[in-house]
């Protein structure tokens, strides 16, 4: 829980702007799409672990975005790509190795488990704006409300806590996104 405190009150948890040379390179290199870019060129995570028990939310600085698309995307041992991944997919973070998807083409946020195999894409947002927004609601609660106290001695978040979420989400995302954000948490 990082001593309770509010994930952008610690060290390890930062954002701010790029220098557009570095937006730049990445649209060049990756094809980002302007919204990804503005979020890259405004406020990008820096340093950026949410932690909401289990592994960490790792968010991907822009310096390290374009390294780590290939371990995603790329069977490293014979360094092929792989057939199932997309050429529109481009993982902003990940939670315990599991990739957290920006698709370019529907513009939704999704997460996969377990990496490169048999990859089912489970949408948590229509758009990136809704992602950040949940982000920001989910440490809003965790970290503000509760103070860092959100799980119990056996490291599960309390239904009364993980029915506040599921309120103050429901207020902007599908039913369908609100669930998959739950096994993303477990």
């Amino acid at each position: 829980m990082s001593n309770g405190k509010p994930p952008w009150k610690r060290a390890d948890w930062l954002v701010g702007s790029t220098d557009e040379t570095v937006v730049r390179e990445l649209r060049e290199a990756l094809g980002l799409d302007e919204e990804l870019a503005g979020w890259y060129r405004e406020c990008a995570p820096r340093m950026g672990e949410l932690d909401f028990g289990g592994n960490p939310v790792q968010l991907y600085g822009p310096e390290e975005l374009m390294d780590l698309q290939m371990n995603f995307s790329h069977d490293l041992q014979n360094m092929k790509r792989d057939p199932e991944w997309k050429i529109d997919w481009i993982v902003i973070a990940d939670k315990g190795l599991d990739p957290l998807i920006y698709d370019m083409k529907s513009k939704g946020v999704y997460y996969a488990r377990h990496g490169q195999r048999d990859i089912t894409l489970k949408r948590l947002s229509p758009d990136l704006k809704g992602w950040i927004k949940a982000l920001v609601v989910l440490c809003e609660i965790c970290y503000l409300t509760y103070h860092g106290r959100f799980v119990d001695e056996n490291g599960e978040i309390s239904p009364k806590i993980l029915q506040e979420m599921k309120e103050k989400l429901n207020a902007f995302l599908p039913g369908e996104c609100i669930g998959n954000w739950w096994s993303l948490l477990e």
